[in-house]
């Protein structure tokens, strides 16, 4: 089992409604905390390949949670930490960026960050997000 207790932690703030954004605490009300628990400890305990198992809906739900929590940490993440977030992002959402011309640089290593990881499940793209939103928060902490 994966530790995400800084992700739970800002969840459970958010479904309270003592933190974070109004659409953050209604995203997080309408998630079943331990079904999408479920669901990651699967996803992230299986291979490249591996998915949520009828717990596909509540594993997006809490993906793209994640996408909107991670606007609220405290610092803006570094270089590095930014082409992870996209490379997850792109994949979860079934989404190829274009193959950049050589003199495009910034995109190509946006291009080969997703590239290395093209191959893994959109299952396994969120759960990933999602872990490496966790130790963001870990790292950074968020704003009300």
């Amino acid at each position: 089992m994966a530790s995400l207790t800084d992700f739970f932690t800002a969840f459970d703030a958010a479904a309270s409604k003592e933190k974070f954004t109004p659409a953050l605490q209604s995203a997080a009300a309408s998630i079943d905390k331990a079904a999408l628990q479920a669901a990651l400890d699967a996803v992230l305990a299986g291979g490249d390949d591996a998915t949520a198992a009828g717990n596909d809906a509540v594993l997006k739900a809490g993906f793209e949670f994640a996408t909107e929590l991670v606007k609220m940490l405290e610092k803006e993440p570094g270089p590095e930490e930014k082409l992870g977030l996209y490379k997850y992002f792109k994949q979860a959402r079934g989404e190829k960026p274009a193959e950049p011309s050589f003199y495009q640089m910034e995109a190509k290593f946006k291009y080969n960050a997703w590239k290395e990881i093209s191959h893994i499940s959109a299952q396994k793209a969120q759960a990933l997000y999602i872990k490496q939103v966790n130790d963001l928060i870990n790292k950074y902490g968020t704003r009300a």
